[in-house]
């Protein structure tokens, strides 16, 4: 008996509608978020031109003379170098003609600003009176106005800088060769080259150009070892477990050793007074970096790679055996205590109203031969919270918030954070 097997036909599949792809045109103009971003680079180069002004740049189209940069002579500055002087005279060559009380001339005296004002140090200037006799024997030196901290021209005026002139002709001087002063490098040698090239205006004999000192080019290899081996650490996946070891480097060459970080201070004197190359090499680059590489990777580079003094907290939150508790409570309704602090530093520094500002933030902790004890204690206060927080200074510094703004946005930003 056979049995039939029959052939049951498939139904054919019901045919799907097809969408029509729609091809999305291009926007035109930017991006609400495209728009942002350009939006933060407008505004900080508005601040950086703001603060500018309010420190004495010449515009054209502005007032030519505001805020004009002025050296006064005084005559406690004569009598600090003519002990006997009473009365002064100024010639049409800015030279200080020094009487005593029976007006008999006892000494003269030039100020560097009329010869070696382009001369910069750490913040700007630092301008010498230099005084000297019939002969153009130097009798003495003593400083101007300037915009130096305070501690660190004391410092370099207790190492008797000023007084290695003393007793030499103006030709001997000028080839006279000082060394600057560890731990004020970089104003010791602004007022060692204001010196010389002063001398060599009134002269009129060339400035011979000094060679490098083994200390300085041992810096400069040392701070960029320390920069290289931060990079490699930021974007070489292999070196990501060197952190430790980078951090103690950092803490140690770019704190203790040269104190070469970036500062509202720093950036303050920048903008206001100009920035010497030579003497602020390594920091011009580290600038650079931090704003560049915010804006093209979005890695905060110098705030969690190469600042002294987060590496140093980093370190002690390590060694630390305690669970690091959150701090959202440093907040002024659910307004960081970070950002208000910063605009309102940033609002004092516009109007002229404002502290010295090496002493807003403990990096200058590191050089403790200089700074005074209440410093000190300034950052160690911060380390020692350290202990139970995660980099507590890094949530109120004002340098960190500038150069977070200049970290580029994304859409994942834009939805972490409702930027927009």
């Amino acid at each position: 008996m056979t049995t039939e097997v029959k052939k049951v036909r498939k139904r054919p599949a019901p045919k799907r509608p097809v969408k029509k792809v729609v091809k999305k045109e291009k926007s035109k103009g930017l991006s609400s978020l495209q728009a942002y971003n350009l939006y933060r680079i407008v505004l900080i180069s508005l601040l950086v031109v703001a603060v500018g002004i309010s420190g004495g740049w010449k515009i054209p189209f502005l007032e030519e003379d505001t805020h004009p940069k002025k050296i006064i002579v005084t005559q406690p500055h004569l009598e600090s170098i003519f002990k006997e002087a009473k009365y002064f005279t100024v010639d049409e060559q800015k030279k200080y003609t020094v009487y005593n009380q029976f007006k008999d001339i006892i000494g003269y005296a030039i100020s560097t600003h009329d010869y070696a004002s382009h001369v910069r140090g750490f913040a700007g200037e630092v301008p010498v009176l230099i005084g000297f006799d019939n002969d153009s024997t130097i009798q003495g030196m003593e400083m101007l106005q300037h915009n130096e901290s305070g501690e660190y021209i004391e410092f370099i005026l207790d190492d008797r800088l000023l007084d290695k002139w003393n007793g030499l002709t103006f030709d001997r001087a000028l080839y006279h060769e000082v060394d600057g002063i560890t731990s004020a490098t970089e104003t010791s040698e602004a007022i060692i080259k204001t010196i010389h090239v002063t001398l060599s205006e009134i002269t009129g004999k060339e400035l011979v150009h000094q060679e490098y000192s083994w200390s300085l080019i041992l810096q400069w290899v040392l701070t960029s070892f320390t920069i290289i081996f931060g990079l490699l650490v930021c974007f070489y996946k292999p070196m990501k477990n060197y952190r430790t070891p980078m951090l103690i480097m950092v803490t140690i060459v770019m704190g203790f050793v040269y104190q070469k970080m970036i500062s509202v201070s720093f950036l303050h004197g920048w903008i206001v007074h100009g920035i010497s190359l030579e003497s602020n090499l390594v920091s011009i680059v580290l600038l650079v970096l931090s704003v560049v590489l915010p804006l093209t990777t979005k890695k905060q580079f110098y705030c969690h790679y190469m600042c002294p003094f987060g590496a140093a907290q980093e370190l002690v939150g390590k060694v630390s055996p305690l669970k690091k508790k959150n701090m959202n409570w440093m907040k002024l309704r659910s307004i960081p205590l970070q950002t208000i602090a910063t605009i309102i530093l940033i609002s004092c520094i516009l109007i002229g109203k404002y502290p010295e500002l090496s002493y807003v933030e403990p990096f200058p902790s590191f050089s403790f031969r200089i700074v005074s004890w209440w410093m000190i204690g300034f950052g160690l206060l911060f380390i020692g919270l350290s202990f139970f927080y995660s980099k507590p200074w890094c949530k109120i510094c004002p340098t960190g918030f500038l150069l977070d703004n200049c970290k580029k946005k994304t859409a994942r930003d834009n939805k972490k954070y409702n930027v927009l």
